[in-house]
């Protein structure tokens, strides 16, 4: 299976090769269907944005674009809307990064509506994807990439969604939900990646759409206000924390979890549960959060109010505090080799050390999302894309299509957007060439 260092340094190759014409080797479409081939311009398709590529699916809308490990390395991934089919019916595509060739697609009866796991293990390379049946089920689907065909899938329980919570090479691991929100009621079913045979189950709450991790051989599953540490391999339960309230986290670093509840923040030792350290806040918690870095060593809890707190992760002391003006705060923080950036109200760059702050890029937005690489990309919804200079925070230009965007997904200078049934490649590493 491709290791997480090998799929960021193909990520970073893609950083290091934004500003040159892509020269890669179309790759052979293994699909059902080859068509929607891409088509490379440089024109703007907002006014003044400029394109890498961009790639017609035969869908009329999409409704996820997501980046992903890959059998011949990372690649979108995309899926259609649910609203309408289009002339082929529904499917998932992947799509290569650099020229937006397509390398495979599958088929699927109903629409996906979650972004594709992958893994690789001895029964070969497969992307697993929930797709709706109805407002109330869902089916989960093994697909293998290397030959573009669906392998198995699992149909949820009557009434009941499905979540893909993680996967290892031989095992996926599929939380069920159904209209209500307890701690009782439901299931985690540990299927086979080769046949979908069911290898263990185990009683559980109903399972969130986030918050779930695969680390070692432990299965971290996030249900309301319960995280559970299982055995992949037999599903036998570890250690948990219940919470009087709402869970925030889990955020893994290292070999500790960290999580925070009703105005407690709390580490957890990954293989044990056994309490590292404990702190009080005298905040309503929003989000408990590391940034996914090879250079971040710090753990966030955010405060509804509109704090962020920068804590140790050995013993829970305060670094530094952003304070913003704003209400409802649920930042997401994105860690580079030089800057700390920080989505909420806005785009907050930060010296990751100090917490003093480099500059700020406020659209008047409540909901924004940022992704950072070698270009900063600030999501406002599903509304718009700023490109912003990381060093300054200048604008480099704005994407702002009208139809509602799906994604990003966002890779070195690049952000990969799906707007109708039409992918973008997005070069934030260039200024717009006039008014968008």
């Amino acid at each position: 299976m491709p290791s997480r260092r090998a799929y960021l340094a193909a990520l970073a190759a893609m950083a290091g090769c934004t500003n040159r014409s892509p020269d890669a080797t179309p790759t052979a479409t293994p699909s059902e269907t080859a068509r929607g081939s891409p088509t490379p311009t440089s024109t703007p398709t907002n006014g003044s944005v400029p394109v890498r590529w961009r790639h017609e699916t035969p869908h009329e809308a999409l409704d996820i674009v997501s980046l992903a490990p890959g059998a011949d390395g990372p690649a979108v991934y995309v899926g259609s809307d649910g609203g309408s089919e289009g002339a082929d019916g529904h499917a998932i595509h992947a799509i290569g990064l650099a020229d937006g060739t397509e390398q495979w697609r599958v088929s699927l009866p109903t629409p996906a509506v979650t972004s594709p796991v992958y893994a690789e293990g001895e029964a070969g390379p497969r992307v697993y994807v929930a797709t709706r049946v109805s407002s109330e089920t869902a089916e989960l689907y093994a697909l293998d990439p290397s030959r573009g065909t669906r392998v198995w899938g699992f149909d949820a329980p009557a009434r009941r969604r499905v979540y893909p919570m993680g996967a290892t090479g031989d095992t996926v691991f599929v939380g069920t939900r159904d209209d209500d929100v307890a701690r009782s009621g439901e299931a985690i079913h540990a299927l086979a990646a080769e046949d979908g045979r069911e290898r263990w189950r185990v009683e559980s709450g109903d399972a969130l759409a986030t918050g779930h991790a695969v680390r070692r051989n432990t299965l971290l599953a996030r249900t309301p206000a319960r995280l559970r540490a299982l055995d992949v391999e037999t599903g036998a339960e570890r250690w948990r924390i219940d919470s009087p309230t709402v869970m925030y986290g889990p955020a893994v670093r290292d070999e500790r979890v960290f999580v925070g509840y009703d105005g407690t923040v709390r580490a957890v030792g990954l293989a044990d549960g056994r309490e590292r350290w404990r702190r009080d806040v005298d905040f309503s918690i929003s989000g408990v959060l590391t940034p996914h870095a090879a250079a971040s060593t710090t753990v966030f809890v955010a405060d509804r109010a509109g704090r962020l707190l920068a804590l140790s992760p050995l013993d829970g002391s305060t670094r530094w505090t952003l304070s913003v003006d704003t209400d409802a705060f649920r930042p997401h923080v994105v860690r580079t080799s030089e800057r700390l950036f920080v989505g909420g109200q806005g785009v907050y760059a930060l010296d990751p050390v100090s917490g003093e702050r480099a500059w700020s890029f406020t659209p008047g937005a409540v909901d924004v999302t940022v992704h950072a690489s070698t270009t900063v990309f600030a999501a406002v919804g599903r509304d718009r894309m700023h490109a912003l200079d990381p060093a300054s925070g200048t604008e480099r230009w704005r994407f702002a299509p009208g139809p509602l965007l799906a994604g990003p997904a966002t890779a070195g200078d690049l952000a990969f957007v799906g707007v109708e049934g039409t992918v973008y490649a997005l070069d934030g590493s260039r200024t717009a060439s006039g008014d968008s």
